[in-house]
């Protein structure tokens, strides 16, 4: 009786134990289960999380690239138009130059190897009875060949009287046509010429005629 007993009450114990056992390992189960859940679900969070970040950084990485590349498309630009003008007004500087050089010698007295210019003849008297007594006067002298020059500049003097001597022998009706100063010009080559001994002034120039 007492056997039977123990024999039940072992089997009860056994049938406990085994009744605890898939409880507590399908609670752990469980357990298991909420966890990988829930570090799935953080994992999925922190994605989401980093996800807007990343293009959010991609997008300002792309923004400085465009404003850099930008930027040195301008400067390029700057550069290639400054330069186009520095070639461009290269070629204007030097016809500036150019013509700088033009007018200073145009302001210059053009010199003539065959030229000879005589000392200003200043208040000549004419000949009496003229309305207009005095005449100034300047004139050049051309030579027949440059050789001569030295020549004529020692009879400079002798030259000058000759004209002088002529001109007061003329009136001021002689001289305000244009017949009377061919004329005058013509007795003076031969006047001067008469005192080389051979013909060294092919033609004289008045530059400047003023009687009064």
């Amino acid at each position: 009786m007492a056997t039977e007993t123990l024999k039940d009450m072992k089997n009860e114990l056994d049938e406990a134990v085994l009744e605890d056992i898939p409880a507590d390992a399908s609670d752990q189960l469980e357990k298991k289960r909420g966890k990988a859940s829930g570090a799935a679900v953080i994992a999925k969070i922190k994605t989401i999380v980093k996800k807007p970040f990343s293009s959010k950084k991609a997008i300002m990485i792309t923004v400085g690239g465009l404003i850099l590349f930008i930027g040195l498309m301008a400067g390029g630009v700057l550069f290639l138009g400054k330069s186009s003008e520095k070639v461009k007004d290269a070629p204007h500087a030097v016809t500036q130059k150019e013509d700088a050089k033009a007018m200073t010698s145009l302001k210059k007295p053009v010199a003539f190897e065959d030229i000879i210019v005589l000392k200003p003849f200043d208040r000549i008297r004419l000949k009496e009875g003229s309305d207009m007594k005095l005449i100034s006067m300047d004139l050049s002298l051309e030579l027949t060949d440059t050789r001569y020059k030295k020549e004529v500049h020692a009879m400079e003097e002798k030259i000058r009287q000759i004209i002088t001597d002529r001109m007061e022998e003329m009136t001021f009706l002689e001289l305000r046509h244009p017949e009377g100063k061919i004329m005058l010009k013509y007795d003076l080559l031969k006047g001067i010429n008469s005192i080389f001994s051979e013909v060294m002034i092919r033609n004289i120039y008045f530059t400047n005629f003023l009687m009064q």
